[in-house]
């Protein structure tokens, strides 16, 4: 396994800081009605920059991809948010919503990975 560069780890930091800010805004901007689509645009941007970096981690190197992966995607996406909302559609007597939220998040996250991947490689 490679080092990460000493910079790389203060990048990551930053890049956390920015993928958390635009899931925030994603989040506050975008409706909850049907289903909470700011956390679903947040996951999926997340899985398309995650599936990209997959498929050229060689040309990246550990220090990059940590910084995309582990720090944007990581502020980026979120689990903590995608079980909340579920969990609230539930309580709310909206269940058909909340396995329909898990089912897109999951779904559509995996193709972006994917697709992403399949573009880059």
């Amino acid at each position: 396994m490679s080092a990460v560069a000493w910079w790389g780890w203060a990048l990551a930091v930053g890049a956390g800081s920015i993928g958390a800010l635009l899931r925030t805004w994603l989040v506050r901007t975008l409706t909850k009605r049907p289903l909470p689509f700011g956390v679903l645009g947040a996951n999926v941007v997340a899985s398309v920059v995650g599936g990209a970096v997959v498929a050229d981690r060689v040309e990246l190197g550990p220090t990059w991809s940590l910084v995309l992966i582990g720090g944007f995607c990581g502020g980026l996406s979120t689990l903590s948010t995608l079980a909340a909302d579920t969990v609230e559609l539930w309580l709310e007597n909206r269940r058909r919503d909340a396995v329909g939220n898990i089912a897109v998040n999951v779904a559509l996250g995996l193709f972006a990975a994917w697709g992403a991947w399949a573009l880059v490689s």
